[in-house]
């Protein structure tokens, strides 16, 4: 395992799976008197999905593309379902709670796309 020898989409990988950990530290919740970070809403069962291309980068093993953007992609759609979640009514105004947290995984699911398409097998 070199850091230094990889193409760039496995460096893209590795890089989108630390952000898609850092985002469970932002707040995924922020409804003004509620603020919870990802772990506390549950969201770090979203990880498992960056599971299968980060192994295959750690193991500088050949990629199924086609089920990695998948997993991306499902990714992406769980987080916008959260976020679609977190719509709420208070006193006839609609806003959604959802934080920067769910935001900041969805750009990191971008980057393993990118990764994905980018890595050489």
């Amino acid at each position: 395992m070199n850091f230094k020898k990889w193409d760039m989409g496995s460096k893209m990988i590795v890089i989108a799976t630390c952000a898609a950990i850092i985002s469970f530290f932002f707040k995924w919740v922020d409804a003004g008197y509620v603020s919870q970070n990802g772990f506390s809403q549950g969201a770090v069962f979203f990880i498992l999905l960056f599971l299968y291309p980060l192994w295959i980068v750690l193991r500088e093993k050949q990629m199924n593309k086609v089920v990695g953007n998948l997993m991306a992609i499902v990714a992406i759609i769980l987080t916008m379902i959260y976020v679609m979640s977190k719509t709420v009514n208070v006193l006839g105004s609609t806003f959604n709670a959802a934080s920067s947290g769910p935001y900041l995984f969805m750009a990191a699911c971008g980057l393993l796309i990118l990764g994905i398409h980018k890595r050489r097998n």
